[in-house]
């Protein structure tokens, strides 16, 4: 299914987009792509960073036959968050960050983990007329204290600089929790 301009829009986010959120948008992409789900998926980081992709997460995301060894890292200050309707992030510090960007943002931002969470816990049909405002009905209940330090309830671990089964470990998490949220967002997204 083609996608439009105004479909649904998902921000990725990690701390340089070098790592983590590359392998989160190469996965999440296909996924919602295989599911006939026109929704838009983009990564960036906290840092101001324009350098290439790491290798070891090209190698962890061809595993799953996905190439992302063209992606180059995109800052998230370059980018309007307003038109995104989730952002997912790797960890609760990356939400925070996030928040002070643009603060309207909170009700649709989550690490990934959070979200998979929350989507898993929601019971259909979610209210709303479209994918941000099902998104923020899913945040009822949150406070600010939630995203406050770190959580490996929360947080996938950075595998820069690290070793190969590094990337490798943290590309299993994320494709086992975009197998777990594609079913979720294609419904919320309709």
């Amino acid at each position: 299914m083609s996608r439009s301009e105004g479909d649904p829009q998902i921000l990725v986010v990690c701390t340089a987009n070098i790592c983590r959120s590359p392998i989160l948008e190469g996965m999440l992409a296909r996924s919602l792509a295989d599911a006939g789900a026109p929704v838009g998926v983009l990564s960036a980081g906290l840092l101001d960073w324009d350098t290439p992709v790491d290798p070891g997460s090209v190698r962890a995301t061809a595993q799953y036959g996905i190439d992302i060894s063209r992606h180059r890292s995109r800052p998230v200050s370059t980018l309007d968050l307003g038109r995104f309707d989730l952002v997912l992030t790797m960890t609760r510090e990356h939400v925070r960050g996030i928040v002070e960007r643009d603060g309207s943002a909170y009700r649709r931002s989550f690490t990934v983990k959070e979200f998979s969470r929350r989507l898993g816990d929601a019971i259909p049909p979610i209210p709303g007329g479209d994918l941000r405002e099902r998104v923020e009905h899913l945040s009822k209940g949150r406070t600010g204290a939630s995203m406050l330090g770190s959580s490996s309830e929360d947080d996938i671990a950075d595998p820069h600089g690290g070793k190969q089964s590094e990337f490798d470990t943290v590309a299993e998490q994320l494709h086992e929790l975009v197998i777990r949220i594609t079913p979720g967002l294609v419904t919320l997204a309709r």
